[in-house]
């Protein structure tokens, strides 16, 4: 029996524990969610004009690594594999425009609530905070950036997820026969997971690490240290451009599309070789 609980959330990370499900099965969310899930990303940028300091092509790299918000464009926009080709395909990209001018005297920081939307307002940088690049007096940028739908796979400016780590669950078990409460378990334990409180020793399952230093410490062999099977802890933090929980379930159907064109690729082979299945 499948069992997911809802360990930790917040508005940029989701932590989730799932029972009863295999751990290739949850590798593979973990996997999807920085390689599969489709966000919103500049793709290339147009320069009309840039005297400051730094080149096109280091801006236009600070510009692709600022997240984009992308909600709403899971729905408005073609996918990925539809707008490969570089070419402004209708409903692909969308445009963006930057303009900073420093005075005379003055030095301007462009940030990242600089760049205006075209095209479509919801697509805007999640953060208004990221400085882009500090401007002379009397430097000047202006310049026009193209973003549409990618993959973590195809570059990590597209991947939803700063984080998105798999842990196994520990299970602590002290024998209280061989257990010589000398209390090394306790002090060598750099997570506090375990804790002498009134002459007794507690467990703290959830702050192990499986670090294993209590096992070496103990010269009497009296903890069993391992982890649970089919439970496990999946941890996932969001860039901004979609919600923790969004990105969990954008992963899962992006490993359901993929075993639907399996199977189908399979019916194909299978039928020219007259075999049913």
């Amino acid at each position: 029996m499948i069992d997911i609980e809802i360990l930790e959330k917040s508005d940029v990370e989701i932590t989730l524990i799932l029972r009863g499900v295999p751990l290739e099965y949850v590798n593979a969310i973990r996997r999807a969610a920085i390689e599969e899930v489709p966000t919103m990303a500049i793709d290339y940028v147009v320069f009309y004009d840039n005297t400051s300091a730094l080149s096109d092509e280091i801006i236009s790299h600070r510009l692709a690594m600022i997240p984009l918000k992308s909600e709403l464009a899971l729905e408005r926009y073609k996918h990925p594999e539809e707008c490969r080709d570089g070419a402004l395909t209708d409903g692909c990209y969308t445009s963006l425009y930057l303009e900073a001018e420093s005075g005379p005297q003055e030095e301007l920081v462009v940030y990242s609530r600089d760049i205006k939307p075209q095209d479509d307002p919801d697509i805007v940088p999640v953060n208004g905070e990221i400085p882009i690049l500090k401007l002379g007096p009397q430097q000047r940028v202006v310049l026009e950036a193209w973003a549409r739908l990618g993959r973590g796979k195809e570059h990590i400016k597209w991947s939803p997820a700063t984080i998105s780590v798999l842990t196994y669950i520990p299970k602590v078990i002290i024998s209280a026969d061989r257990c010589t409460m000398c209390g090394l378990c306790a002090e060598y334990c750099p997570t506090k997971a375990i804790t002498i409180r009134a002459g007794e020793i507690v467990v703290d399952e959830s702050k192990c690490t499986l670090c294993r230093q209590c096992v070496k410490v103990c010269g009497s062999e009296a903890i069993d240290l391992s982890w649970r099977k089919d439970e496990y802890k999946l941890r996932i933090e969001s860039s901004g451009a979609l919600s923790p929980e969004r990105i969990v379930s954008e992963a899962m159907l992006q490993i359901r599309k993929k075993l639907v064109e399996l199977r189908e690729q399979l019916d194909k082979v299978f039928s020219t070789k007259g075999v049913s299945t």
